[in-house]
């Protein structure tokens, strides 16, 4: 696990180096072996890989690599729809976790006060980035549901955190924040040109995401 482990940093390394030396053809490459080798730190790291994790995370590199062509609306869409259902298998997972199904952890139960004093800041969070990305009108129902997903992910994976609050649930919870701001800068992007800048922010806080929700699992 380990070996696959510094492989993948060195690839994320090169990934943004690529990105911000504007290396166009390196950067495709490189972006599409940064799941691959974090799935193979996953799958070594666990004697019962879990599917929906191994599910998440395949629906995320097929959300990079369509993401690709991000000029292109269908390979956009396609994209963002890729990340949506890695999105869910994510959820999925954290309930499980709550209810002892794979993780046998501690929790067995959501925490409803945790859940109303979290809505109404989710909400308005929610408003407020909304009205930062301004979709056209013919993406406001698509754009408001994957913000609906998004915030249930963090919303799940605080409730983990609550039941789990060491190391583990903490990068969790890391997680699946460093997933709320890369996808609401990407959201941002959509609709504007990509800066070198937006790039870097987005894969950067991408991958973070996406290797702390996996390490929290291993750790779990």
């Amino acid at each position: 696990m380990y070996l696959f482990l510094v492989i993948l940093g060195l690839a994320s390394v090169a990934h943004m180096v690529f990105i911000g030396l504007k290396k166009e053809s390196l950067r495709r490459i490189s972006k599409c072996f940064i799941i691959p080798l974090l799935l193979a730190v996953y799958i070594a790291g666990t004697e019962n890989p879990l599917v929906l994790i191994i599910a998440a995370l395949i629906l995320g590199w097929m959300g990079d690599v369509l993401l690709i062509n991000i000029q292109k609306k269908t390979f956009l869409m396609l994209g963002l729809s890729s990340f949506l259902l890695g999105h869910i298998c994510y959820i999925v997972a954290f309930i499980q976790a709550l209810g002892f199904s794979g993780f046998g952890g501690p929790a067995g139960q959501i925490n409803i006060p945790a859940i109303i004093i979290f809505t109404p800041p989710a909400i308005v969070l929610g408003m407020v980035v909304f009205r930062l990305i301004k979709p056209t009108k013919e993406l406001y129902l698509p754009v408001i549901l994957y913000m609906i997903v998004l915030e249930s992910l963090t919303l799940f994976g605080f409730q983990v955190f609550l039941f789990n609050p060491g190391v583990a649930g903490l990068l969790l919870l890391s997680g699946c924040v460093c997933f709320m701001i890369s996808d609401t800068i990407l959201a941002y992007y959509t609709f504007r040109k990509l800066k070198t800048s937006g790039s870097l922010l987005i894969m950067g806080y991408y991958i973070l995401a996406q290797t702390e929700i996996v390490m929290a699992l291993l750790l779990m």
